[in-house]
C-alpha cells in the first residue's frame, strides 16, 4: 500500500468518526478526547526523551485524571491545575537531579497544559453548547482555513523564512488563512444563513483563522526542539495524534475562554 492510500484509507476511517464525536458531544466528545490526551501525552513524553529529558509514566495516568476532572468540574481550572503543579514540584525535590529536575518539571507542566488542560477546555465546549454544535463549526472553519492557507502559500507565496520555526510557510499563505473565514462569515451573514449568533461565529473565525495556525506551528516547534518529523507513527500517512490535533488544541481552548469571557459580559 502506498503513503497516498494509507493516508486516503486513515482519512476514510477517522473523519466519520472525528465528526460524529463532534456533532453529537457528550459522552462520545469526552472519550474521544480522552484519548488525544493519554496518547498526546505518551507521544509528548516519547519525543522529550530525544533531548534527554525524561518524564515518568505515571504521568500519563495523571494527565488523564487531570483532563477529567477539568472537563466534569466548574470553576475548578485553577485549584486542580494548582495541585498538578504541586505533584510536579513534589517530584522534583523528592527526586532532585541538579541537571534535570528544573527542566523536567517545566516540560511536564507544559505538557500537562497541552495535552491534558487544552482538550478539557475543548470537551466544556461541546457540554457547555450542546446544542449549537460549535466544534463542528470551529474544525470544519479549520480545515477550510488550512487547505487555502496551504494552496495560496503554494501558489503565490514568496514571502517565505517569516518563522524559523516552519519555514516553508508563507506569509501570503497565513494571511489567506486568517482572512478566510471572515470572508465566509461575510458571506454567510449576508445569505442570512445563521447557524449560530455572530458573536459566536466571530469568535470561530478568529479561533480557526489566527489561533489554529499557530496551533501547527506550536506543534512544529515542540517538533524542532525534539529533532522528530512526527510526534509519532500511529496513524499511516499522517503522523501521530499531536499532528492530527495541533490546531484544534490551541484554537478550541482559546475558543472556550473567549466564549466565556462573551458570556460573562453579555450578562
Amino acid at each position: 500500500m502506498t503513503e497516498l492510500q494509507s493516508r486516503l484509507l486513515t482519512s476514510v476511517i477517522l473523519i466519520p468518526l472525528a465528526l460524529f464525536a463532534l456533532y453529537f458531544g457528550g459522552l462520545p466528545l469526552v472519550i474521544a478526547l480522552s484519548v488525544v490526551a493519554v496518547v498526546g501525552t505518551q507521544e509528548y513524553i516519547l519525543m522529550l526523551r530525544n533531548t534527554g529529558i525524561q518524564i515518568k509514566q505515571y504521568w500519563i495516568a495523571v494527565s488523564l485524571l487531570l483532563y477529567l476532572a477539568l472537563v466534569y468540574s466548574n470553576g475548578m481550572e485553577i485549584p486542580l491545575l494548582w495541585i498538578a503543579l504541586l505533584l510536579l514540584l513534589l517530584e522534583a525535590v523528592l527526586f532532585w537531579d541538579a541537571k534535570k529536575s528544573v527542566p523536567r518539571s517545566f516540560a511536564m507542566l507544559f505538557g500537562i497544559v497541552y495535552t491534558a488542560l487544552f482538550p478539557a477546555l475543548i470537551a466544556k465546549v461541546g457540554l457547555l453548547y450542546p446544542k449549537q454544535k460549535i466544534l463542528l463549526a470551529l474544525i470544519l472553519m479549520i480545515w477550510i482555513v488550512d487547505s487555502i492557507a496551504y494552496f495560496v502559500g503554494m501558489k503565490f507565496g514568496k514571502k517565505r523564512n517569516v518563522t524559523a520555526i516552519s519555514p516553508k510557510k508563507s506569509l501570503e499563505g497565513f494571511l489567506a488563512g486568517a482572512i478566510a473565514p471572515w470572508l465566509i462569515l461575510i458571506i454567510m451573514y449576508i445569505g442570512k444563513q445563521r447557524f449560530l449568533p455572530l458573536s459566536q461565529m466571530i469568535v470561530i473565525a478568529v479561533a480557526a483563522g489566527v489561533f489554529g495556525q499557530l496551533g501547527d506551528l506550536v506543534e512544529s516547534m515542540l517538533k524542532r526542539f525534539c529533532d522528530v518529523k512526527d510526534s509519532s507513527n500511529l496513524i499511516p500517512g499522517h503522523g501521530g495524534i499531536l499532528d492530527r490535533s495541533d490546531s484544534i488544541l490551541l484554537a478550541g481552548s482559546f475558543l472556550y475562554c473567549a466564549l466565556i469571557i462573551l458570556e460573562k459580559n453579555v450578562r
